[in-house]
């Protein structure tokens, strides 16, 4: 594997995994304020992994 690969794998996972971890989290706080069974989360985590997916397309596989 080269370099540039190996590198662009890593932008991959850190957009996957911020993603989950914002989207989620916000869904989350939503959840926890609004009082709901965790529909939020849920959505969260659904959008986090959607968006990050787009942004990694973009990025790497949209050209």
């Amino acid at each position: 594997m080269s370099e540039n690969n190996e590198r662009a794998l890593w932008s991959i996972l850190a957009y996957l995994l911020s993603g989950l971890l914002i989207w989620g989290g916000i869904g989350f706080g939503i959840d926890h304020w609004i009082g709901k069974n965790h529909y939020g989360f849920i959505t969260g985590i659904v959008l986090g992994i959607g968006s990050s997916m787009y942004l990694a397309w973009l990025r790497f596989g949209g050209k």
